[in-house]
């Protein structure tokens, strides 16, 4: 093979790999339709809504309810769970196609944020040292330690606070 061609398509290779990608919205498609035929990728928004720490009650479950009438829009045979998590009888379908309205838990609870298992144990700690006894079954989940020891109103009470105070995020 040539020696010219060789160092030539070196210099190509290097310089693509140097490029960043360009942006998703900017993206050209191959089409194999007629002319007159769109050449770039329609730009839609496929990013999951995320709850966050700071959030009302009522902005929560205003996330939840845009995923219920996703669900209700796309299965309106389905039987809708009353409550803020949504959820309720739909079809397969349905769910997948309502997947991305589905809210993600605030970063800070998120299991793929590298420190939510330590601050998960701080947080089952802060449960106990208010007088909720729970074990820790795994980074996210907690069992009661014996029979509950404080009424279900309580309990949320000091839950919200400890997770501010470990997980941070404003209002309480």
């Amino acid at each position: 093979m040539n020696p010219k061609l060789l160092i030539g398509a070196a210099v190509l290779l290097l310089s693509a790999c140097g490029q960043a990608a360009p942006p998703a919205s900017n993206v050209v498609t191959l089409q194999s339709s007629s002319a007159g035929a769109p050449t770039t990728a329609p730009s839609t928004n496929t990013e999951q809504p995320r709850r966050r720490m700071d959030m009302t009650e009522e902005e929560t479950n205003r996330l939840f309810e845009a995923h219920t009438a996703c669900l209700k829009e796309q299965d309106p045979n389905g039987t809708p769970k009353p409550g803020p998590a949504g959820g309720g009888r739909f079809s397969d379908e349905a769910w997948k196609a309502c997947a991305l309205k589905w809210p993600l838990p605030p970063w800070e609870m998120d299991s793929h944020n590298p420190a939510f298992a330590d601050n998960w144990h701080k947080n089952v700690q802060c449960l106990n040292n208010r007088g909720l006894k729970v074990i820790e079954t795994e980074p996210g989940s907690w069992t009661y330690d014996g029979q509950p020891t404080m009424p279900e109103e309580q309990q949320r009470k000091v839950e919200k606070e400890c997770e501010q105070e470990v997980f941070g995020g404003g209002r309480k």
